[in-house]
């Protein structure tokens, strides 16, 4: 059997290497197992909105990605169907962001993936994502 299906930190790295967009934001995978993965991300001065905090959108690109890394994690690509985000504190420039994604239940074809987004010890926000898997990943992610 191929490893990217019995490995998932195989499969998540192959996925992370054709992700444009964390290649482009410094977005690393920092752990990866069947069903939780944490992926890390620096604040930069271009991710700052104009009260001189990290936009929003950041910190939900950040989850979402973790969402789709978890999904992955246990062999299925996913899309993301929904999701809610709550902000609880600011993210600044010089922060390291991480975020944890935790599978909670899948149906089906059906996933909902929770995400805490943390700088150090200080939660940022929660997220809640409800994803639909896409066929089995048996062929190369660039098919």
């Amino acid at each position: 059997m191929d490893d990217q299906l019995t490995r998932p930190d195989l499969f998540v790295s192959a996925m992370h290497a054709q992700d444009p967009t964390a290649a482009a934001l410094g977005i690393q995978l920092a752990h990866c197992e069947s069903g939780l993965v944490t992926i890390t991300q620096p604040v930069t001065d271009e991710m700052l909105n104009a009260s001189g905090i990290v936009h929003g959108g950041y910190l939900f690109l950040l989850a979402d990605t973790a969402l789709a890394y978890c999904c992955a994690s246990m062999g299925r690509r996913s899309v993301t169907r929904s999701a809610d985000i709550c902000f609880i504190a600011p993210a600044r420039v010089g922060n390291e962001l991480s975020a944890t994604a935790h599978h909670k239940t899948t149906h089906r074809r059906n996933t909902i993936i929770d995400v805490s987004v943390f700088s150090g010890e200080h939660l940022l926000a929660e997220f809640r994502g409800h994803g639909v898997l896409v066929p089995p990943a048996t062929a190369p992610l660039d098919e």
